[in-house]
């Protein structure tokens, strides 16, 4: 073998040996990763390479990390400490300038000292997930932080939380104990994105809360106790795709309220005390793919309740107080009808001439006791268990079809 190809053979040897000879025990290590996850660590281990760039320390029993632990893995961009114990101090992460992702989720965090976060300029994504934070973290020179996820945690108060972060798109706040929101807390993230204010104990929100926010596509704000909603709430969120209202208590809309979110995909207002759908509720939402108004107390719906929503694809209207529905309108694409748990005791002849695309219609749980097998000839399956016409073996003869279930309970699951 010639020294032009030993040389080179030797030197990967030489680096391959020095790699290993840096990786601490019970981790595993490859080029610039060290992974030690879940291999129940007291502390810090000794011998990380100082060349690493992605480290995890997820998933063990690290209570205290020294001062300046971190010291000389200047290289360092992401650090996973999540699931641990942590206790952490001023300067730990001090010397991490060039650290871009850092996640503290699911530790015992109560306080973040000031300087704690103060000296990462590059930070960009901050996961601080169920801790027990009763303040929001200081993050005043944090220009580059795009994603903040501060669910899970004991926060109630976020006056001017946000102010020095210009650049996050992304921001987590489920789960905490907000009660109310200041006019002005996003005023000062113009890129706000993704917005997750659901499982608090909101009663109420500024009528002027998301005036700056254009950008916004994404918005939760499920399970909290929001009783009524100003008209204006969402005047300027044109960009809106996804908006999940359930689990409210809501038992009344402003007229037109969504008329403006003319992207939006997917809306979500079960699990509210919504009695009736005005004609115009759902106008302007000419995207709108995906209605969830399940667990409410309609009664009625009007045959031009969605008209306008020539779009719609899933539209569930389970656990209401339905007794009849009406032929709908403008619903040639809907593919998923949804209406177990009312009182509807049949449909109406003609019902599924316009629903040319429906894949599933489910009418579990109702009383309907007589059926026409000739309604649904395009439907590939019609689930009618739990209802009369169901319950004994005459009426199960009268109903037997390739596409009628007295069995089966539900359709296959939407995806978002």
């Amino acid at each position: 073998m010639t020294m032009d190809i030993l040389a080179p053979l030797l030197l990967l040897l030489l680096q391959l040996t020095q790699l290993l000879a840096a990786c601490p025990e019970q981790c595993s290590c490859s080029s610039t990763i060290v992974d030690c996850r879940a291999t129940s660590l007291p502390h810090l281990p000794a011998n990380i390479d100082h060349s690493v760039e992605t480290l995890y320390l997820d998933d063990n029993l690290l209570i205290r990390i020294p001062p300046h632990g971190f010291d000389n893995l200047r290289s360092l961009s992401y650090l996973g400490l999540s699931k641990n114990r942590l206790l952490l101090h001023n300067y730990t992460f001090s010397l991490l300038l060039g650290l871009q992702s850092l996640d503290l989720s699911n530790n015992h965090l109560s306080v973040l000292r000031e300087d704690l976060l103060g000296n990462l300029p590059n930070l960009t994504w901050l996961v601080l997930a169920n801790n027990q934070l009763r303040t929001p973290p200081v993050l005043r020179a944090h220009d580059k932080l795009t994603y903040l996820d501060l669910s899970g945690n004991q926060l109630a108060v976020l006056q001017g939380a946000f102010d020095s972060l210009p650049q996050l798109d992304t921001l987590f706040l489920s789960n905490n104990r907000l009660q109310t929101l200041p006019v002005t807390l996003f005023d000062k993230l113009p890129h706000l994105d993704t917005l997750d204010l659901s499982h608090n104990e909101l009663s109420s929100l500024p009528r002027r809360l998301f005036r700056h926010h254009w950008e916004l596509s994404d918005l939760q704000l499920d399970h909290n106790r929001l009783k009524h909603l100003a008209r204006s709430l969402f005047a300027h969120q044109g960009n809106l795709r996804y908006l999940t209202l359930s689990g409210n208590l809501v038992a009344a809309l402003p007229l037109r309220i969504f008329a403006n979110l003319t992207k939006l995909s997917l809306l979500d207002l079960s699990n509210n005390s919504l009695a009736c759908l005005p004609n115009d509720l759902l106008s302007g939402l000419t995207e709108l793919q995906t209605l969830k108004l399940s667990h409410n107390l309609i009664d009625e719906m009007t045959r031009e309740a969605f008209i306008l929503n020539a779009k719609l694809t899933f539209l569930h209207l389970d656990s209401n107080r339905l007794s009849g529905l009406p032929m709908f309108q403008g619903l040639s694409l809907l593919e998923e009808l949804t209406c177990s748990f009312n009182r509807l005791v049949g449909l109406p002849r003609g019902f599924a001439d316009n629903l040319l695309m429906l894949k599933c219609l489910q009418l579990t749980h109702n009383l309907i006791d007589q059926w026409d097998p000739t309604l649904f000839l395009n439907t590939t399956s019609v689930l009618l268990s739990n209802n009369p016409i169901c319950s004994t073996k005459a009426g199960t003869a009268t109903v037997q079809s390739t596409y009628i279930d007295c069995n089966k309970q539900q359709c296959s699951p939407v995806s978002r």
